[in-house]
């Protein structure tokens, strides 16, 4: 009913939530994105609406998410225009570079939710997820393991707790503010994390934005969680506590499971398996599976 370009401009800006990013991916101008998104949702009868930051659309979707579907397997069977996309920290290691028919995301989602959805609903391909929050015994979707790394406590370089005399405990951090993402974000990382007893700062982000997240930091006092990915973010601004979360982290790829077999897919996980691979050599927290 449309062709896979005009359907494009409608699930880039959902997808991307950016007019600019819909164009740098599309190659071409964000006119062209902004008439030919209404014009798919007009024709559905769709209200296409911005809302805190995410587009979301009210109506039918039945017919529309038909049509995501066999563009979807278009897209699986030419193997081009393919969409990947990641967690924020994670995806952008493995994407710098990446070749073949991938177009890769922002790698900014603070939650397995909105990701999740986007998968359902074909809009992406393939998310590199964080485990252990990722589906399970799923008949609809197949995951991929690259790696496993610890979770950190991660503070300020001039943070308090940097001095202190001895071994830390978990409850040496007790005074101190730690942030939080929604619940439910990432389920079982949080019940791990309430566990410990620590005071939490919740934030209500679904995407990664620095006011958001490193901003709640600036007051050298606030503890937040990070991986060897998000240190390598940071660029030395934010750095470890010599103690444990307990918690064990990993990249992993999703993807539907009628598409796991694909030879294009089994590619993408030999090119990203030699990228992990490479990354532990860099970040030797991380250790490539």
């Amino acid at each position: 009913m449309f062709d896979p370009f005009r359907l494009s401009c409608l699930d880039y800006l959902i997808w991307l939530r950016s007019g600019q990013e819909a164009t740098n991916r599309l190659a071409c101008n964000q006119a062209t994105i902004s008439r030919n998104a209404r014009s798919v949702a007009d024709f559905l009868k769709l209200d296409a609406r911005k809302l805190e930051g995410e587009w979301t659309l009210a109506g039918d979707a039945s017919l529309l998410d038909a049509e995501r579907e066999v563009h979807q397997l278009y897209r699986w069977e030419r193997g081009q225009g393919l969409r990947i996309d990641g967690i924020y920290g994670a995806g952008s290691p493995y994407f710098d570079g990446l070749s073949g028919p991938w177009v890769c995301g922002r790698s900014d989602f603070m939650g397995i939710t909105y990701p999740m959805a986007l998968l359902r609903e074909s809009i992406l391909d393939v998310w590199i997820g964080c485990y252990p929050d990722l589906p399970g015994d799923d008949d609809d979707f197949a995951v991929v393991h690259l790696s496993r790394y610890p979770a950190y406590f991660l503070v300020d370089r001039c943070h308090p707790l940097l001095e202190h005399q001895g071994d830390l405990a978990v409850e040496d951090l007790q005074e101190f503010p730690v942030l939080s993402l929604p619940d439910g974000a990432f389920p079982k990382m949080q019940q791990h994390l309430k566990g410990l007893g620590l005071e939490r700062r919740p934030v209500g982000a679904t995407r990664h934005e620095p006011r958001h997240w490193e901003g709640r930091t600036e007051d050298q006092l606030t503890i937040s969680y990070g991986s060897p990915h998000t240190v390598a973010c940071f660029a030395g601004a934010k750095v470890p506590l010599p103690l444990s979360t307990g918690l064990i982290l990993g990249d992993s790829l999703v993807l539907k499971r009628r598409f796991a077999d694909s030879e294009v897919f089994q590619q993408l996980v030999v090119q990203l398996r030699e990228r992990a691979q490479l990354l532990s050599t860099s970040r030797p927290a991380l250790e490539s599976c």
